[in-house]
């Protein structure tokens, strides 16, 4: 076959085209329901939800702190707009006072929250979509908008910062919106992004094509933040952007693009690494960035990665749709707690915000994806063939998968917001939280919780050291400096390196082995062994250095803020070999050990672990020597 374009060496290349194989082989095709109808009644009922809480001067008012919110009101009227467009002109009048009092709030420099930076690119495409609709209105609209001035505006722009390492993912979200003011001829020109975009933000793309959010020096790349600033910078090339940077960012974009199909799991979600993860709105602008790059990988004759993006994208869609309720608002982290809870929210998660953030990157999806039915969904990498990928720069993350079955490991070893060790497994028979789909913290982060206690939890080697104190390598190194939630960390303080010894897949199987070096209590070394099946993941540790005993913590699904699991400590026949098995949701995970003489062990500090999920029971195995071993058991 021809190999893709690519640009410069893509560091997945090689995975990239056994999956394209393996699609011309099967010649697989998915039924999955997802038509631009179902997208658009799911929408529909989302946005609905919201109007029911706008006021006399267009506001959107969050229910919960009875104020308008962040950015909820332009996310509304860009959601509502597209909607007319579909043929709802019931909400044409609602969508109108949303963007007139949105124009104003930016014109005026009275942005809710002060986030004014997100405001533009909905409020433009609102514009767009209502200006033929409303002429008389759209006069006024238009010399209100005209009257902005980036540089003075907006927040995240060098006049106001003075600070290269804040040029974060604020800045490309407010040019992208900029850029489609300078389309509409309502600013002078584009011109002055041209240094942004070459300064600040091409210079944080890895040769995977993730973005790299954070400090220049020191980027803390949550995927959330990879994925969401991709989905603005790819709206300015959806609308015609060709500036000097435009050959440049499309081949960072499309190098993203094919990483996150790579790295989507098999129920459609993002990998959870960093602050906002699993938020809906990830997934939301992942379903931007799949299906704008479907159509285009259709139209340059690429049918089969076509079919798999436009496979990918309706993942997403299924991904948030799980979590909307009856009433048609959503749950924005993925468990069911009360709104009023915030567990698993960021201090800065609003509940109205992101319900409506999500509906409007939605909205953009049905905007510029009207094409898309005629491509045949066809499975993703998650669903057929065996891979293990390293990700590039300061994402940290190793995604193993086999099947419809994947496993991420996380190999951050001194930031207490992103732990070491298998964090998520998920597989396509299993309640997507089941696995766990989220480990524990070492210290909370932007996020907070409603219950439970902040603890490093993950599938992670556990060890004893003379005094009898446990440690785990879910703890990680301690660094010299206080963990900065805004700054990231420096993955040189603290010492310790981690390296993927030796991977392979083959038909039916992932393997892979990490060596991690460090200042560990008492240990030098810790390999840890991964090998992974449809319906099985073996794993193995072992460690050098001066210990009693040699454990695994394991991270057991407990309470998803609606739904308990029931936590079974299995002896065997005459007692002599123990296990756990979890039941939830209708499914059951069994862990089993598999070195001799191991006993389970269930400390009083892990009863009962906060997570994005909800809460997380931990157990601990235990033996003599200096290796152990077990089996995670999935239904097949």
């Amino acid at each position: 076959m021809n190999k893709l374009h690519t640009g410069s060496v893509y560091p997945w290349q090689t995975e990239l085209e056994r999956f394209l194989e393996q699609l011309e082989i099967t010649r697989n095709r998915v039924e999955d329901s997802w038509t631009r109808q179902r997208k658009l009644t799911m929408l529909e009922k989302l946005v609905r939800a919201y109007t029911l809480h706008q006021d006399e001067t267009g506001a959107i008012i969050d229910p919960h702190s009875e104020s308008e919110r962040y950015y909820s009101t332009p996310s509304y009227a860009l959601a509502a707009a597209v909607l007319v467009k579909e043929g709802r002109h019931d909400l044409l009048e609602s969508a109108a006072a949303a963007l007139t009092h949105s124009i104003a709030c930016v014109v005026e420099e009275k942005a809710p929250d002060q986030h004014p930076d997100f405001f533009p690119i909905m409020m433009m495409g609102a514009y767009r979509l209502l200006k033929h609709l409303l002429p008389e209105q759209a006069t006024a609209w238009k010399q209100q908008l005209s009257r902005i001035e980036p540089e003075q505006t907006y927040i995240f722009t060098m006049s106001k910062m003075k600070n290269p390492n804040r040029m974060i993912n604020w800045n490309a979200i407010m040019m992208s919106g900029e850029f489609l003011r300078a389309a509409e001829g309502l600013a002078a020109d584009a011109k002055w992004m041209e240094a942004y975009i070459r300064s600040y933000h091409l210079p944080r793309f890895t040769g995977l094509g993730l973005y790299q959010d954070g400090p220049l020096d020191r980027p803390n790349s949550p995927f959330a933040y990879d994925i969401v600033t991709r989905f603005h910078l790819g709206v300015m090339l959806e609308n015609g952007y060709d500036g000097g940077s435009a050959l440049e960012l499309r081949d960072h974009l499309r190098r993203g693009a094919l990483s996150s199909l790579l790295a989507l799991s098999p129920h459609g979600e993002i990998p959870p690494r960093g602050r906002s993860a699993q938020h809906q709105w990830n997934e939301a602008a992942a379903a931007f960035v799949f299906t704008t790059h479907a159509q285009q990988a259709y139209t340059a004759g690429e049918r089969g990665l076509a079919g798999a993006f436009r496979r990918a994208a309706d993942l997403c869609w299924q991904a948030i749709s799980r979590w909307q309720i009856d009433n048609g608002k959503l749950h924005i982290v993925r468990n069911h707690y009360s709104s009023e809870a915030r567990h698993g929210f960021e201090v800065y998660s609003n509940h109205t915000c992101y319900s409506l953030w999500t509906a409007a990157v939605l909205a953009h999806t049905l905007l510029y994806g009207e094409g898309i039915e005629r491509i045949a969904p066809a499975s993703i990498p998650a669903e057929i063939g065996s891979r293990v990928l390293e990700t590039d720069g300061w994402f940290q993350t190793v995604i193993a998968t086999v099947d419809g079955q994947q496993m991420l490991v996380q190999t951050s070893v001194n930031d207490p917001y992103n732990i070491p060790g298998i964090v998520r497994i998920q597989q396509t028979s299993l309640p997507s939280l089941m696995g766990p789909s989220s480990a524990g913290h070492a210290d909370r982060g932007f996020t907070g919780f409603a219950e439970g206690d902040i603890f490093p939890l993950s599938y992670s080697p556990a060890w004893q050291t003379e005094d009898g104190k446990w440690h785990s390598l879910s703890e990680g190194i301690p660094g010299t400096l206080e963990f900065d939630r805004d700054g990231g960390i420096d993955p040189q303080d603290g010492g310790g390196s981690v390296q993927v010894e030796q991977s392979s897949a083959s038909d039916g199987a992932t393997d892979f082995t990490l060596l991690w070096r460090g200042p560990f209590p008492g240990v030098r070394e810790i390999r840890t062994h991964y090998r992974q099946m449809r319906g099985k993941i073996e794993v193995e540790y072992e460690l050098q250095g001066n210990i009693q005993h040699v454990g695994a913590l394991i991270p057991l699904m407990a309470y998803d803020g609606r739904e308990r699991s029931v936590i079974h400590h299995v002896m065997s026949a005459g007692e002599e070999t123990e296990s756990i098995r979890v039941e939830y949701a209708g499914a059951s995970l069994e862990v089993i050990p598999t070195t001799e003489g191991t006993n389970v062990v269930w400390p009083e500090e892990l009863t009962s672990v906060a997570c994005r999920n909800g809460l997380l029971k931990g157990a601990r195995l235990e033996c003599t020597g200096s290796r152990i071993s077990f089996i995670i058991r999935l239904p097949e």
